[in-house]
């Protein structure tokens, strides 16, 4: 409990969350915070003043200065004035009073003064109290209480017409109390007795709660100022300092404590200066903060004995447009259970159910009542830490209701929050008046399946027929005389630091296709790469001699090769791929058949290489001869074994992002049938500039990593609740003859 302003300032910190945090904010700083606060208390809230009756004797110093007159007089102030004008000068000399008294510095109003003497009617002839004791012209025997007030009353009406108030003037910021009276008339040893409003200071003041929230947003809101300075310094790690965030937020609180101080804490508006006559008798105040907090707590008990719990759902705004600010998504994925009165209590208002020409329109229509108090500290808290948020003080239009009577969403359409109309100086409850609510593609997702499934066969949804995202490789082999049977390594080479490059001379044929190619592969052994292996991608055709080779590139030197050929049988040239497939994860085995003769060393032998595919698949890109075989005289089979991911993997999530791995194209899953393959979307193309799958792309769930494969995209959309359109016209054409030019049929 704060007792003096050290203690003020050491509580304001920790709320801060020093010692843990270091609050960036100098000494000075604080105690200026404080005094600001302090002063702010004293001047705005009611319990920050009193009311007191000072008592003054008058002095003869009282009296010489506001008496005195003219040049020389005590107390007379001298002013000049000069004023040039062409070659004329004029001046002029000003003389004031110092007809005032000094008052005490924690005095913030004066409203009268009254005078102890002898001279005003009440205390001569027509006192009551000399009427009643002295003249006994009253006694309570004979004369009723109401004759008694009405003659006070007119002898009081008396004494204010023969002696009037004394005309004052005062400023807070002077000091000084000015009286416009007739001082030759004072005697000295007279008491004036001055009617005002007192600062308090006392320990009890800084542990107010309102001293001590609004010192706490004064600091809140200087050390983001301070760190202003600092924006866009980035600290190790990339965070970022950013002071707009805790400045931004002590300003905000300053401005709803100085709002709650003006409809709670504050007395009718006070003026100061000068004479001050207050328009509502200070006596009766319209509303206690006692009596209002009453009224709040009874309403709150009403709503939780009578109401309805329902789930309040905020809107988030995901997405805008550029230049006008329209909100083009939206995102409900927030729920707050809080009891509400229903209003319309006899059944839903509005249009009802209309039938138009596109269906059934249902127009329902429902007025809740929520508590102002129990909405501002339940559920605006949680809102205002959201960006996506643009007001979280109170119930906002658009925003949702579920309501679980009829297992309804319906949505704001407006709120009113002046009914009733400010019953004891305050405001207690707001009123929502709610619509059936019409889904336009928004995104729904509060984790609560009786809300979110309301709308799981709503809005535009189009189709994927989903299969196995991996596919088996297919590919023919070539087979001809003449060709590389065998490639010998007569030295591996060294110091090669990339792949060298293997030329083969040309074929005699002169066919570009009966070259012979060749890749070579290294390795590394104690810290020396060298050639490890040369494989064919074309063991060539029609070569009469063996062809040379020659390895260079690579950084390295000294490697070299030889080659044997065939020139009286045929063997696998090379291979042709005729589908890469997809969804390999090592690279697949393939087998070649058999020549003719059965012999298993004839075979011929092919190494597959994969690479990536896209969507972090592999495919087959080639295939290499690793040996050409020999004795083939038809072309053989090649069988190719199957990927891994043969299958889909995982499930689709309801909501969650899905995105095809070629198009880039994204929307939302409303439903996912894993049996039949069917995937249910909305919002295509949502974050990007592609609005549609293409067919055989993977299609990847941002969030399960569920992954499938497109066979068929249908974008019609399933559930158009308005294609009834169709069945109007052609209803309508047959009964009206749109071909001819009079549609109404030949008179």
């Amino acid at each position: 409990m704060p007792r003096n302003r050290g203690q003020l300032i050491n509580y304001g910190l920790r709320q801060l969350g020093a010692p843990i945090l270091e609050i960036n904010i100098d000494d000075d700083q604080l105690h200026d915070a404080a005094s600001d606060t302090i002063q702010i208390y004293q001047e705005r809230h009611y319990d920050g003043i009193e009311r007191m009756y000072l008592k003054y004797k008058i002095t003869q110093d009282d009296i010489d200065r506001g008496t005195a007159k003219g040049t020389g007089g005590v107390g007379i102030v001298t002013t000049s004035g000069i004023s040039t004008n062409t070659a004329t000068t004029v001046s002029s000399e000003f003389y004031e009073t110092s007809n005032f008294l000094a008052v005490p510095e924690n005095i913030l109003g004066v409203n009268r003064i009254f005078k102890f003497d002898s001279s005003s009617i009440s205390g001569g002839m027509f006192s009551i109290k000399y009427q009643l004791f002295l003249n006994d012209l009253y006694y309570f025997n004979s004369v009723n209480l109401l004759q008694y007030a009405m003659t006070k009353t007119y002898l009081e009406d008396i004494d204010h017409l023969l002696t009037t108030e004394k005309q004052i003037r005062f400023n807070m910021r002077q000091d000084k109390l000015y009286l416009d009276i007739d001082w030759g008339a004072e005697q000295v040893g007279d008491f004036i007795v001055i009617d005002c409003f007192r600062a308090l200071d006392t320990e009890k003041i800084y542990d107010d709660p309102f001293v001590k929230r609004y010192f706490t947003a004064l600091i809140k809101k200087q050390w983001g100022q301070n760190l202003l300075k600092f924006r866009g310094t980035k600290l190790p790690g990339g965070i970022e300092l950013n002071g707009r965030e805790i400045y931004d937020e002590g300003v905000k609180e300053l401005q709803q404590l100085r709002d709650r101080s003006a409809m709670d804490y504050e007395m009718p508006p006070l003026d100061f200066i000068g004479w001050w006559i207050m328009a509502l008798n200070p006596y009766f105040q319209q509303g206690t903060q006692g009596e209002q907090r009453l009224v709040q707590d009874l309403i709150n008990e009403h709503l939780k004995i009578y109401g309805v719990e329902v789930t309040y759902i905020p809107r988030k705004f995901v997405n805008k447009a550029t230049i006008i600010e329209e909100v083009t998504a939206s995102k409900f994925d927030d729920n707050f259970a809080v009891e509400m009165y229903v209003n319309s209590y006899d059944g839903y208002s509005g249009a009802g159910d209309v039938l138009t020409k596109f269906g059934m329109s249902l127009r329902d229509e429902v007025e809740l009542t929520v508590s102002k108090e129990r909405f501002e500290e339940f559920i605006a808290p949680f809102l205002e830490s959201s960006d996506d948020i643009e007001l979280s003080s109170r119930p906002r239009e658009g925003d949702l209701v579920f309501f679980p009577l009829g297992a309804r969403l319906f949505e704001i359409k407006f709120v009113e929050h002046e009914d009733p109309f400010y019953q004891l100086g305050k405001n207690y409850v707001y009123k929502l008046k709610c619509e059936l609510f019409e889904y336009e593609d928004e995104v729904i997702d509060t984790s609560l399946d009786l809300i979110d499934t309301q709308v799981q066969e709503e809005g535009f949804i189009a189709t994927l027929k989903l299969v196995g995202v991996g596919r088996t490789a297919t590919a023919v082999a070539s087979i001809d005389t003449g060709y590389i049977r065998e490639i010998f390594l007569n030295n591996d080479g060294s110091g090669f630091t990339g792949t060298p490059t293997v030329a083969i001379s040309t074929s005699p044929s002169g066919l570009s296709g009966d070259n012979a190619t060749a890749v070579a592969f290294t390795t590394e052994r104690a810290g020396v790469r060298s050639v490890e292996k040369i494989l064919l991608t074309n063991a060539g055709a029609n070569y009469t001699t063996p062809p040379t080779i020659t390895i260079s590139g690579g950084g390295g030197t000294g490697a070299a090769a030889t080659c044997s050929i065939n020139t009286t049988s045929k063997g696998v040239i090379r291979f042709i791929m005729t589908d890469n497939g997809v969804g390999f994860g090592t690279a697949p085995t393939v087998t070649v058949s058999v020549p003719p003769a059965g012999i298993a060393s004839d075979r011929a032998v092919g190494i597959a290489s994969i690479g990536d595919a896209g969507g972090g698949f592999n495919q087959v890109n080639s295939i290499f001869v690793s040996n050409p075989g020999t004795a083939y005289t038809a072309v053989p089979t090649v069988t190719i074994s199957n990927p891994e991911t043969i299958s889909g993997v995982g499930t689709y999530l309801f909501n969650e992002i899905v995105q095809g791995m070629r198009s880039g194209a994204q929307a939302r899953v409303k439903s996912w049938d894993q049996d039949t393959g069917i995937l249910g979307i909305s919002n295509i193309g949502i974050g990007t500039t592609v609005s549609g799958f293409f067919a055989g792309e993977d299609v990847k769930g941002l969030t399960s990593e569920a992954l499938f494969s497109v066979s068929v995209y249908d974008d019609e959309d399933r559930t158009d609740k308005y294609n009834e359109g169709d069945i109007f016209e052609s209803e309508a054409d047959a009964i009206l003859d749109f071909t001819e030019s009079n549609p109404f049929g030949t008179f």
